[in-house]
């Protein structure tokens, strides 16, 4: 059924040279979430890549070349339906339609392995919410990056006031993807993470700052020390500028005071991993420039993206850091990067964090990171931990420990105790990988396993049985214990200062607008008391972990949407959907009875959204999509173009809630055998 869609879509869209959404009735839809390695583009009916089979080759997302086309990949200039002109609703939503699984040939950050091979990523998984230890980064958009754990607590923000982006503050950003990746590879880090995350190019923003003449060879050129009084060709101690869109005017170079123009009057150059500038005409003494300076990421990636489908050779991708990890972590969880903390200044190495109190925002004694890990690393591939490489050596970082997009038990049987890492699963053996503290806190191993690792208590206490004759050796737990923690509520607004767009959009709603007791955070999230004690996945239960089941069986609560108090509205209706729709049923039960409900196994919020509303024909809806849009997004709608509307198959019931108050809801069965099939040909 869809190629009969492939092939009505594309008698419409031939002529406009795929330059627009496909249009569903008065909206356009999100680009379809299916895509086929074939070469061929099917570019608004599939997603598009330029180089579908060998994404290697074609890096959509940096090494643009003039001609390039890979803005289409994620852009509509004219019928886009997210902001900043994206194909998806939300950068998140964009991220994950390509990242999710759905394009076979490149990361599945979801699932966290290197396309279709099944070999881990290097990064962790982000998972969808139910596997059994998760624990993950929140790039959804629903928390503020201050929420970060050894972030800003103090509610002073750092500000700033650049020419391109006026005035602002680090920490009030809201974390998404595009917080830690740069989707378009601004700054030219590695694995595209961003060079100014949290702000930190926009607050350090460099203004008539003196430039070094540097001569190598033949070559004359002049860089912007960011450490020394010289030059260093090995260790680049020279900045890297973030340049180009939205970084331009703040981008300037003077020639003994007078501004310059790039291109004419000079060269501004990347390429080497810091920004050179090269004379063209004239012969200044000085030199100096304003710029945007990148947090700078190196790393050494070798058969890039090649998970090795067949002998899970040492041949497949590998990844070694180089530079810059624990910084990039610290911009947000600044009180936890101990690189600079030194109790012995004398020494060469960061030293005594674990002995001296620090942290910018709070005091603490800290894990030291940043030193030399040479009496630990051959202990390191047991537990599949990382380390930076630099001047031959090799130092602990943030990334030894803890994975950045996040972990679960599925991922830790993959890497400590699958085929990919021989050194792990030799050591792991059959252990049980459970985390018995209820959050794996993006560990690369379960408990304090990766403590152990290194600091080798084990082995250390051997013999204690036969020094003690007649005791019983403890063992370890092994079974999971539940965190148990009082379900007490608190003040949403307390919800507001971590979540304050989730809870701006909620306000709009009318879960937020009934009179009486309001249907809120806590409602559908418990543990809301201890939650904002300690900001961990562990103290909330939210309603997405349970199955659909579970989360429609929630939405029908009695004073909720199984209440039975409903009125007709004044239309034709066939028998079947009044059947659903009388006096003596709940709300809920005809979605139950419906197609939705029994095929899809859809939940409320597959369609709805509870934080949030759109406006669509003057009216407000709590969609995540304009109604059509959605339909479009499980149904193929190529047969009607652009005269489907979803009101003749889904028509408003007016239903009065318990309050008194009448919604427009909708009906589920009214012509449901007649509406079209889904695009997905196995449903």
């Amino acid at each position: 059924m869809f190629f009969l869609f492939f092939g009505l879509i594309l008698a419409v869209v031939t002529s406009t040279a795929f330059a627009a959404q496909i249009r569903v009735g008065q909206d356009y839809g999100p680009t379809p979430k299916y895509f086929n390695a074939d070469d061929k583009a099917y570019y608004p009916a599939e997603i598009y890549l330029p180089n579908e089979t060998n994404p290697a080759r074609y890096r959509i997302h940096s090494n643009y070349s003039r001609n390039t086309d890979a803005c289409a990949g994620c852009h509509a200039t004219h019928t886009a339906v997210g902001e900043t002109l994206l194909q998806w609703g939300t950068v998140y939503d964009t991220c994950m339609a390509c990242h999710d699984g759905t394009i076979s040939t490149t990361y599945n950050v979801q699932e966290g392995e290197i396309g279709a091979s099944g070999k881990p990523t290097y990064g962790g998984m982000f998972g969808i919410g139910s596997e059994p230890f998760l624990s993950n980064h929140l790039v959804t958009g629903a928390v503020k990056i201050f929420a970060a754990p050894g972030g800003n607590i103090t509610g002073n923000y750092e500000t700033y006031d650049v020419p391109d982006q006026g005035q602002g503050k680090m920490w009030d950003i809201t974390f998404g993807c595009e917080s830690c990746h740069s989707p378009h590879g601004l700054g030219g880090n590695a694995r595209i993470l961003n060079p100014n995350v949290n702000a930190y190019s926009l607050v350090n923003y460099k203004t008539n700052f003196s430039l070094k003449k540097v001569t190598e060879g033949n070559e004359t050129f002049w860089v912007a020390l960011s450490s020394g009084n010289s030059f260093d060709s090995t260790a680049k101690n020279a900045y890297q500028w973030v340049r180009s869109y939205p970084y331009l005017k703040g981008t300037k170079v003077y020639f003994d005071g007078t501004e310059k123009v790039e291109g004419v009057d000079y060269e501004l150059s990347n390429l080497q991993g810091y920004t050179k500038i090269k004379v063209l005409q004239g012969n200044p003494a000085n030199i100096t420039a304003s710029f945007y300076p990148a947090l700078q990421v190196a790393m050494t990636i070798t058969n890039y993206l090649d998970g090795d489908k067949t002998s899970q050779s040492p041949d497949s991708e590998t990844v070694i850091h180089v530079k810059g990890i624990n910084a990039f972590c610290g911009a947000c969880h600044t009180d936890y990067n101990t690189e600079n903390v030194y109790k012995d200044s004398t020494k060469s190495e960061p030293n005594g964090s674990s002995d001296l109190l620090n942290g910018k925002y709070t005091e603490a004694y800290r894990h030291q990171v940043g030193f030399n890990v040479a009496d630990f690393e051959q202990y390191l591939p047991n537990s599949n931990m990382a380390y930076e490489l630099r001047d031959g050596k090799k130092y602990m970082t943030c990334l030894t420990c803890h994975y950045a997009h996040g972990v679960s038990q599925s991922f830790w049987q993959k890497t400590l105790e699958g085929n990919w890492f021989p050194e792990a699963k030799s050591y792991w053996g059959t252990l049980p990988l459970v985390e018995i503290a209820g959050s794996s806190a993006l560990k690369r191993a379960p408990n304090m396993a990766t403590c152990e690792t290194c600091h080798r208590k084990g082995p250390a206490s051997e013999g204690y049985t036969a020094n003690s004759p007649g005791s019983t050796p403890g063992n370890d737990r092994v079974t999971s214990v539940n965190p148990s923690f009082p379900l007490t509520r608190v003040d949403n607004t307390l919800c507001q200062k971590c979540h304050e767009k989730i809870y701006t959009g909620w306000q709009q709603t009318k879960h937020a607008k009934l009179t009486g007791d309001k249907v809120d955070c806590q409602d559908c999230h418990t543990g809301g008391g201890e939650h904002v004690k300690s900001p961990s996945g562990a103290y909330m239960d939210s309603i997405s972990e349970l199955n659909y089941q579970a989360q429609v069986a929630k939405c029908a609560g009695a004073n909720c949407h199984g209440n039975t108090s409903d009125t007709l509205a004044n239309m034709d209706y066939n028998s079947d959907t009044i059947s659903f729709v009388d006096s003596s049923t709940s709300q809920i039960r005809e979605h139950v009875s419906s197609k939705h409900y029994n095929v899809g196994a859809m939940t409320c919020t597959t369609c709805h959204n509870p934080h949030g509303v759109i406006k669509h024909n003057n009216q407000t809806y709590e969609l995540k999509y304009q109604p059509n849009s959605l339909c479009a997004f499980c149904h193929d709608l190529g047969e009607f173009a652009g005269a489907f509307n979803w009101e003749d198959y889904m028509p408003p019931v007016p239903r009065a809630a318990v309050n008194g108050a009448v919604y427009h809801l909708h009906s589920f069965t009214y012509k449901e055998s007649g509406f079209p099939g889904w695009l997905d040909s196995d449903h």
